[in-house]
């Protein structure tokens, strides 16, 4: 699309009919890719996003090497990149694909070649990048799906700001601005970057 605003997040409704079942996990691995849009499974039904662009994708580098060195460092687990899916929930089936996350090696299973498909666990870290189709309702939507799975911390990253708003499980959210430093708490101990290094 040239000019204007991108397309919001669509939802595939479900043939036409209210009594048709949701997609299942097993239909939904199934889809064949479709080239510019990105896709979730969120309480049986299939949402597209449009591709990120390029200041998107830029910012999702850098998250994924900070993340990837700092982890690599200290043997901490794995960490994954962009459009993997994590199944959080099973009935109703709910997939999502954060920009980043991280996995704590006690939580994997042995050697994580074994894990085929999505990963059906919640990650202990999820960051999600704003793009200018995500709507506040669909970021909302996303960090709940998140904590309610089981994630212990999310980034929210705000390009336009920029700031990140961090969220726990049951504590309120907190927002960091271009002068404060970014802490991986008790997920990725000892990591501090400051929140411009992230937009860098």
């Amino acid at each position: 699309m040239l000019g204007g605003q991108l397309p919001s997040p669509v939802s595939i409704p479900m043939q036409n009919s209210s009594e048709t079942p949701p997609f299942s996990l097993e239909a939904f691995e199934r889809l064949p890719d479709e080239s510019g849009w990105r896709t979730e499974l969120v309480r049986g039904r299939v949402v597209r996003e449009p591709a990120a662009g390029f200041e998107h994708g830029r910012i999702t580098a850098i998250v994924g090497s900070i993340l990837t060195r700092f982890v690599g460092e200290r043997n901490l687990g794995v960490v994954v990149g962009a459009e993997t899916g994590f199944v959080l929930a099973e009935d109703p089936p709910i997939v999502r694909a954060p920009d980043a996350a991280f996995v704590a090696t006690a939580r994997l299973p042995v050697g994580t070649t074994s894990i085929k498909g999505f990963a059906r666990l919640a990650p202990d870290l999820a960051v999600e990048i704003v793009s200018p189709s995500n709507s506040a309702a669909d970021i909302r939507d996303k960090v709940r799906d998140y904590l309610d799975a089981g994630v212990r911390l999310v980034w929210v990253l705000e390009p336009r700001d920029p700031t990140v708003t961090v969220y726990r499980p049951g504590e309120a959210r907190v927002v960091l601005g271009p002068d404060d430093a970014l802490d991986g708490e008790d997920v990725l101990p000892g990591l501090r970057v400051p929140v411009t290094e992230m937009f860098a």
